[in-house]
């Protein structure tokens, strides 16, 4: 049976992965060529408090701005 010690280090593990591959996932599964991306700010105030694994501020070649969060 999985504690909850070991789900957090999974959770780690994924998420520190997980940056390396939002670009490609990005400009492939949504077709948005990024020139230029910063990671943001984690917390988000909410009624029901929740933290978002990863919040990007994209820009696309077409100068638009996106953001993005994605918990998982």
């Amino acid at each position: 049976m999985s504690t909850k010690k070991e789900g957090n280090q999974y959770g780690k593990i994924f998420k520190d992965n997980l940056e390396s591959v939002t670009l490609a996932l990005i400009e492939k599964v949504l077709q948005i060529q990024v020139t230029f991306y910063e990671i943001m700010q984690q917390e988000l105030q909410r009624t029901v408090e929740r933290k978002p694994d990863l919040f990007l501020n994209i820009i696309d070649k077409q100068n638009n701005t996106i953001l993005r969060q994605r918990t998982f």
